[in-house]
């Protein structure tokens, strides 16, 4: 009997061995799957009213890990494009590792959920994916070089980080979030303002890979030259999933001190030193923010209420031993330039969201709440008879 259940035991640990080297447990073997570590999305260029779709791919290798795009010129919907992907390549591309979508401008001309829908209905993207739009193509900001590895994606997500959003230099944004918005009262949201930086235009490097079809795409290609910069400090604001303006890097610092986390931010400030304009640098702590709406004889009145401390980074004007070591130490005349930048830059962003429609402050949410009944009559001018009231002061850091 002990010999009958021995032979069994032998034969069952064959009948597996055979099975793994014969991969024959259902598994995907790892040579034929695609990680797609960034989907970027076109209009095409082929077809009005159509896709194309980008997926940067990262391709297991026992050395490194290695990175092809792939791109489809043309599909009706996003959906449709990847499944494409995986017809002309032969590969099963998964979107669990998928951390990035890239909208490329031209695609914000129209309502971006149409292509967004595709992952906001995918049980596999986490909604927690960055998303930004790119000054250009889609498809050619993921074939430039990368600083870091082979995977763009990779680079740009580190631009997009939440370190980078404490900083108040860049409006980070995830799907859900952009979502929420969409589907909210306001209609509205933000996206970063993603391009490569102007010294960097022209390398070598991916970019040779971004004008390749699919089939040539999913032989990668080595990099090589300088690699690219990129840059997010501008924002896009948009209202019913549509373009609706920009909000230069100065007008971003200005919103993100105002209305979102941020840490320790870095803004220039301009004030008279000797005679002379000077600017300074300033290491900026916003310690208190809050807004409110409220109706004032009947006109909307949206007021900040912000608190700050500064330390001088740098300046332009040359300063004295004891004014560097003092460097904690603002002067008054650099905190009160300070507060009337901010003010200036705050007012030009509620002056864009008024011309655009965008709702970037949720005035409308706040209105609502606040004043259910009154709000039938002033939901359609909201934005633009809005008058702006602002409490902002900054201090020394010690």
């Amino acid at each position: 009997m002990n010999k009958f259940w021995t032979w069994v035991f032998l034969a069952a640990a064959g009948a597996l061995v055979l099975l793994f080297f014969s991969n024959d447990f259902g598994l995907i073997d790892i040579q034929k799957t695609a990680i797609v570590a960034a989907i970027g999305i076109d209009a095409s260029a082929e077809a009005e009213g159509e896709w194309s779709v980008t997926a940067q791919i990262a391709v297991p290798d026992a050395n490194a890990e290695k990175a092809s795009n792939v791109s489809i010129p043309s599909a009706k919907t996003v959906g449709a494009g990847i499944a494409e992907v995986n017809r002309k390549t032969g590969w099963y591309p998964t979107l669990v590792h998928c951390r990035l979508i890239l909208l490329g401008d031209e695609a914000a001309e129209k309502d971006v959920f149409e292509a967004l829908g595709y992952f906001l209905r995918s049980e596999f993207v986490e909604d927690s994916c960055l998303i930004a739009v790119c000054d250009g193509r889609a498809q050619d900001l993921l074939g430039a070089s990368s600083p870091v590895g082979e995977l763009t994606a990779t680079a740009i997500a580190k631009v997009l980080s939440s370190e980078a959003q404490k900083t108040g230099l860049v409006c980070v944004t995830n799907l859900r979030d952009f979502a929420k918005g969409y589907y909210s009262r306001a209609q509205s949201g933000y996206l970063p303002y993603l391009s490569r930086l102007p010294e960097a235009e022209g390398s070598g490097g991916q970019g040779g890979q971004s004008g390749q079809s699919a089939e040539q795409g999913a032989k990668g290609g080595g990099a090589g030259g300088s690699a690219d910069v990129f840059d997010a400090s501008r924002t896009m604001l948009f209202y019913k999933g549509v373009r609706a303006a920009v909000l230069e890097p100065a007008e971003t610092l200005a919103y993100n001190l105002a209305e979102t986390s941020t840490d320790f931010a870095f803004g220039e400030v301009r004030a008279e030193e000797d005679g002379e304009e000077a600017t300074f640098g300033l290491k900026m702590k916003i310690t208190k923010k809050a807004r409110a709406l409220t109706l004032e004889g009947g006109v909307p009145v949206c007021s900040f209420r912000i608190r700050a401390n500064a330390q001088i980074a740098d300046a332009s004007a040359a300063a004295t031993l004891g004014e560097v070591a003092r460097k904690a130490i603002v002067p008054e005349k650099v905190l009160r330039a300070a507060e009337e930048e901010f003010k200036a830059r705050l007012a030009s962003v509620l002056q864009k969201c008024a011309e655009s429609g965008c709702d970037l402050f949720g005035l409308k949410q706040a209105l609502a709440r606040a004043y259910p009944k009154e709000y039938p009559a002033y939901e359609a001018t909201l934005l633009a008879d809005t008058r702006a009231a602002y409490d902002i002061r900054f201090s020394t850091l010690h």
